[in-house]
């Protein structure tokens, strides 16, 4: 739907088609008032779309795209409760970004160039593995993710919202029909529809596009 939006107004601006893959450091961010209970780190994921560019004027380009991105991350219990869990969360989305990019020539090949935008992600598959410590002994946990937006504690099962909204923010530079580019993303909610733990989606990584003018 994307990609057919910047079609129809294709013939008002120069237009430019392509594919981005890259490297994620995702991590969840805690929200909420309980970060005493957990340790917060990174794991490795990757991403992979294609995307689209039109210019708005000498300076500002529209860009958008459809893609893949694997989000989540590890929590691990720091034991000031009774009962927690450690464990890592890797959850799959197909992702829609909207940013708005500035570019700004660093000499007569090299461009500099920043972005701002929001995205939108639908969760499509997912899996949390490690183990709940309860009072009476450890249990492990290896399940997939189950996307609902209910708010009633299903007991034993990993339940995660099906949709993730948030913002973006990248910088790097452009070199011929290439962008190579840092860029870091949040969620503006909690990705669990229950409970106290309030963990929103971030990530930080970097990405290679390669772009083309479509006529």
């Amino acid at each position: 739907m994307v990609i057919l939006c910047f079609v129809s107004i294709g013939s008002f601006a120069q237009l430019r088609l392509g594919v981005k893959g890259g490297f994620e450091m995702a991590k969840f961010f805690d929200k909420g008032s309980n970060q005493q209970y957990f340790n917060l780190s990174n794991i490795n994921t990757i991403q992979a779309g294609i995307i689209a560019e039109k210019d708005m004027s000498d300076y500002f380009f529209f860009q958008s795209g459809i893609g893949y991105i694997q989000k989540g991350g590890f929590k691990q219990f720091t034991g000031l409760a009774n009962s927690g869990t450690t464990s890592t969360l890797k959850v799959d989305y197909i992702q829609i970004p909207v940013n708005i990019e500035y570019k700004e020539s660093i000499n007569k090949h090299i461009k500099g160039m920043v972005s701002v935008g929001f995205y939108g992600a639908a969760g499509i598959s997912g899996t949390e593995k490690g183990y709940d410590q309860t009072m009476t002994g450890t249990v492990s946990i290896d399940r997939k993710v189950q996307f609902s937006n209910a708010a009633d504690y299903v007991n034993n099962e990993t339940v995660v919202k099906p949709l993730d909204f948030g913002y973006d923010l990248s910088a790097g530079v452009e070199y011929k029909k290439f962008q190579f580019t840092v860029d870091f993303s949040r969620g503006f909610k909690s990705i669990y529809p229950f409970g106290t733990t309030n963990f929103a989606n971030q990530t930080l990584g970097a990405e290679v596009a390669y772009l083309i003018p479509w006529k």
